[in-house]
This record gives C-alpha cells, sequence and structure tokens, in this order.
C-alpha cells in the first residue's frame, strides 16, 4: 500500500496540477511566515500568487512594504529550503 505523501504527487502530476499545488503551498507557507515574522503588519502584507518563479506580496502601506523588504532574504531562505519543488527566482512586493 502507497503512503500519501507518496500518492499524491504521483496523481497531480498525472492530472497536470502538481506545479500549481506545490505553488499554492509556497504562497500559504510564505504567508504564515510572515504573519510569525512580522505580527504587527500581518493585516497588511498579503501574499497573492507565484508567477514566473516569482513570488508577489501585495503591501498596504509604504511602512508594512519597507518592513517586509528587509526580511525578504529570510523568507526567500526558508521558502527555498522548505518548498524545494518550485523554483523561487525572486520576491516582488507591490503597494495595493
Amino acid at each position: 500500500m502507497d503512503r500519501l505523501d507518496t500518492l499524491l504527487p504521483k496523481i497531480l502530476q498525472r492530472r497536470g496540477l502538481h506545479q500549481q499545488a506545490t505553488a499554492s503551498l509556497m504562497v500559504h507557507q510564505a504567508q504564515e511566515w510572515l504573519r510569525n515574522a512580522l505580527p504587527q503588519f500581518a493585516r497588511d502584507l498579503v501574499v497573492l500568487h507565484v508567477k514566473d518563479s516569482v513570488l508577489q506580496i501585495s503591501a498596504a502601506n509604504s511602512i508594512a512594504a519597507q518592513e517586509c523588504h528587509q526580511v525578504l532574504s529570510l523568507l526567500k531562505e526558508y521558502l527555498q529550503r522548505d518548498c524545494k519543488h518550485v523554483t523561487l527566482e525572486g520576491i516582488q512586493i507591490t503597494r495595493s
């Protein structure tokens, strides 16, 4: 009997959904990491999606964007270590 952690990636790859699922996992983990690293800006920073190997983050104001910018290298290291199935070339912060 196959374990779920080996069976699920096979099914997702067969259906062509593996990349979308791992990108979605990266978005979720990035949002949680930001919530823990910058709790005072949890409502102001929203991780949107991964597009063309770039993680998109939306900041509600310039202070939140500046604080997020200071921890981007730590976030990128965390995601590259934790989400090995998705290539992450950069992180982009935009104002909403």
